[in-house]
């Protein structure tokens, strides 16, 4: 009897890590108390299933359907998706492996025994199991504790699936090796074959940790030629307004040529007043801005002609000048042009809006320089805001290459130079806050 009301014990204990890695790394700390119904159901039929395969089924295939069924019974409780669910389960089942076998090996090096010894004698296995557990314990209390950098991982994104697949991999491979090491007993060696498989696990460990710093190279690799292709985009659009404004030029220029040969009597009041019209128009669509920043006066004015053109309001407000900024000029460039193309693009999927309206301001809050960038086209839908962010989503209907990186950049540059950025969406205005810590 004993040792189902020890299966039972070990179940719960195990149950409840389970659903404490998910509030950690899901962000979900109080999912527990908030949802008894939902959290008692998941106790129930993880005790139950897992109560059931440890007496009937060996040990070969016990972790393998449990592991399966860990997946989806989370997945089901807690309404996340397969993949999520994947990934918690998968770590789960890799700290519990690895905490038994580091504790494992310690007893094999204390006792002068094997892995079936631990297994078949009391004595071994409640050492094993008791400090196994406390060890388990222990770290998902520090996955509790420094859950803030599991969260910058983004393991559930799109740019933390390197981290996420890691973690998938280490824990089918873990399962491999439980597998192999628990599949076979009769062997003559046992304890230098038990040895020999810790050791390759040990080094496949190794082996991935050492390879995430060249993957997270490559990803850091595109990210930053993503980076140069906006502002080398940016440069070709400041080019090609540059050569669009010399050309206009060249034919006020004929014009004005034109009517000096022709030598009308009002020749002189002609061209005066043609050149007061050419005048107005530069100074309506070229605005002199001072914003601190030589570089942003430059793209600024830019992006104002564009907006005079395309009958948009483009306010500035500058409180608080650029110059206060200890930032890149590229960078700031890519995220000033980023959010603000973002607010063009935002008028393109619509056309029933009157007055249509983007604005740039700065201004300090405590200890933060503050970049508003707002425009009052289309509310964005609560289930697509916090998707905005997100490498390569776009809500364009048609998309390309182009489409789906402006904001990812935008928020790799803010985050990248210490700095915060959110968005809120109401009708009649959408707005991005950029919040960086002054120096």
């Amino acid at each position: 009897m004993d040792i189902f009301i020890r299966e039972i014990v070990v179940d719960i204990i195990e149950a409840l890590l389970l659903l404490g890695v998910f509030e950690a790394l899901y962000n979900e700390k109080r999912f527990i108390i908030q949802n008894k119904i939902s959290s008692i159901l998941f106790l129930i039929l993880f005790i139950f299933v897992t109560y059931n395969t440890s007496f009937h089924v060996s040990l070969t295939y016990h972790s393998m359907i449990l592991i399966v069924f860990d997946i989806l019974l989370l997945a089901c409780i807690t309404k996340i998706r397969l993949f999520d669910s994947t990934v918690i389960v998968c770590l789960f089942f890799t700290i519990l492996l690895i905490s038994e076998t580091f504790i494992e090996i310690i007893e094999m090096l204390i006792f002068n025994i094997n892995l079936k010894q631990i297994i078949l004698i009391p004595k071994y296995f409640w050492i094993m199991l008791v400090v196994s557990k406390i060890l388990q314990i222990f770290i998902v209390v520090m996955i509790f504790k420094f859950n803030s950098y599991f969260t910058k991982l983004r393991l559930f994104e799109k740019e933390g699936a390197i981290f996420a697949n890691l973690i998938i991999e280490l824990g089918v491979f873990t399962l491999f090796i439980f597998c192999v090491n628990y599949g076979i007993f009769h062997i003559k060696n046992i304890q230098t074959y038990n040895f020999i498989i810790f050791i390759i696990y040990f080094i496949f460990l190794i082996a991935k940790f050492m390879s995430l710093k060249e993957r997270q190279l490559a990803v850091n690799i595109s990210i930053n030629y993503k980076i140069q292709e906006q502002h080398i985009k940016h440069m070709e659009e400041i080019i090609s307004i540059i050569r669009q404004e010399k050309h206009d030029f060249a034919n006020h220029i004929n014009v004005i040529q034109g009517l000096c040969l022709l030598n009308k009597p009002d020749t002189v009041e002609t061209i005066d007043k043609y050149v007061r019209g050419i005048s107005d128009t530069i100074h309506s669509s070229f605005r002199h801005l001072d914003t601190g920043n030589d570089y942003i006066d430059g793209l600024l004015s830019i992006k104002n002609n564009y907006a005079v053109k395309n009958n948009i309001d483009f306010k500035v407000m500058i409180n608080e000048p650029f110059s206060l900024l200890k930032i890149r000029q590229d960078e700031l460039i890519s995220i000033i042009s980023n959010l603000i193309d973002n607010a063009f693009e935002s008028f393109q999927l619509t056309s029933n809006i009157e007055h249509k309206e983007i604005s740039i301001a700065t201004f300090k809050e405590n200890e933060n320089f503050c970049i508003e960038i707002a425009d009052n086209g289309d509310v964005i839908p609560e289930n697509i805001i916090e998707k905005v962010f997100n490498k390569g989503f776009s809500t364009k209907t048609k998309q390309n290459d182009n489409h789906g990186f402006g904001l990812y950049i935008t928020k790799q540059l803010v985050k990248k130079n210490n700095g915060t950025i959110s968005v809120e969406s109401v009708p009649e205005k959408t707005q991005f806050t950029i919040k960086f810590k002054m120096e």
